[in-house]
């Protein structure tokens, strides 16, 4: 059996669409296992995120590769994660 997929959340504080977003993901994640990385664009260290993603939060990666922007969908989010744990035990 593979590993789980990743989903990397980029955000910053006072994000009020990042919350509404993270709520999605996380409610997904309740019932389909991955690992979840939150990313603070705001800290030290993340000058490159900052800078691609300044006004674009929130920003969801899959195993390294975007897949939403401003707003999560979740029939989407969960048809994503089924395709990566599929393709993960091949």
């Amino acid at each position: 059996m593979g590993s789980a997929p990743v989903v990397t959340f980029f955000t910053k504080p006072d994000c009020g669409l990042c919350r509404s977003a993270l709520y999605v993901v996380e409610k997904v994640r309740r019932t389909i296992p991955f690992e979840l990385r939150i990313v603070d664009i705001s800290a030290p260290g993340q000058e490159s995120w900052r800078e691609q993603y300044r006004e674009h939060i929130p920003v969801v990666h899959l195993d390294g590769r975007e897949i939403f922007r401003h707003r999560v969908d979740e029939r989407r989010l969960r048809a994503l994660l089924r395709e990566a744990q599929e393709d993960s035990q091949h």
